[in-house]
């Protein structure tokens, strides 16, 4: 694991020590030498682009002001920070190359949401793409090494199985662009026909909505994923993109972006009436 990628422990632990500093009307660095550390130092704990050692929290949460029972349930985050992620094996391998260097939080928090809505208008989204589909994605993309393409077969194959392994199973809400299954009529027919019978089958499990966008829509400035992590995290807003990605978590913005799914959604017919 990198000190770049930041993991749900290491998430909460930060946003809870943050809450409890602002709340005293301190700035990092006085925090910091309050325990004898940098301002940098804390902004990284608070960023969760740094795990921490139990003492340290401790520190804090006694600087704080902070309940026992809380520092408790801290400094077990703290702790958890350090374990190793399910993700970190096909990280191992070109890390820098193989995926988006801050993915591995979203990564963590699509495993344990209780809800995802996700919205994709050129592709079939991962959670319900085949091994064949991925590889022909692949392959009309830019260049990667064989190394780096398989790890990252590995990688979806393994976040689906966990998703899908799930229970309770999630809340799972996909609205697709057209395009993406108009797509699949230039592949292969035993990719498209794979791909088409995954759809199928996936829509078939409860909790699950697949849908295709068939008029002009509201989100058709791009393709965004909203993990609902149901527990005092609040929601966020994951983009994928070609040069890294990007998490929103202002809830402003995050609602507007719930708002644009819930519109575009509206326009959309159950991918088993589109595939008719």
């Amino acid at each position: 694991m990198t000190e770049s990628q930041p993991t749900i422990a290491r998430r909460s632990l930060g946003r809870a020590l943050e809450r409890h500093r602002e709340s005293h009307n301190l700035s990092r660095a006085q925090a910091g030498r309050a325990i004898g550390y940098s301002g940098q130092t804390i902004q990284r704990i608070e960023e969760g682009t740094q795990a921490t050692r139990t003492i340290v929290v401790e520190k804090l949460c006694a600087r704080y002001g902070i309940s026992p029972g809380e520092m408790s349930h801290l400094t077990t985050l703290a702790s958890r920070s350090k374990e190793r992620g399910w993700w970190e094996p096909y990280f191992d391998i070109g890390a820098e190359e193989t995926s988006r260097p801050k993915i591995p939080l979203f990564l963590e928090t699509e495993q344990s949401a209780l809800r995802i809505s996700v919205l994709e208008t050129e592709v079939i989204p991962g959670l319900l793409q085949t091994p064949e589909y991925l590889r022909v994605l692949q392959a009309a993309q830019l260049p990667m090494s064989d190394e780096v393409a398989e790890n990252w077969r590995g990688l979806r194959t393994k976040r689906q199985e966990l998703l899908y392994g799930r229970d309770p199973f999630p809340v799972l809400e996909f609205v697709i662009g057209r395009a993406a299954i108009d797509y699949l009529d230039a592949m292969p027919a035993a990719v498209r026909d794979g791909q088409i019978a995954r759809l199928l089958e996936v829509a078939a499990i409860p909790n699950v909505q697949i849908r295709v966008l068939t008029q002009l829509h509201a989100a058709s400035a791009g393709s965004f994923n909203i993990p609902y992590p149901g527990d005092a995290t609040d929601p966020f807003v994951f983009m994928d993109a070609q040069d890294g990605c990007r998490y929103i978590e202002e809830r402003r913005i995050v609602s507007m972006f719930e708002q644009t799914f819930g519109s575009a959604r509206e326009k959309t017919v159950q991918v088993e009436e589109y595939l008719r």
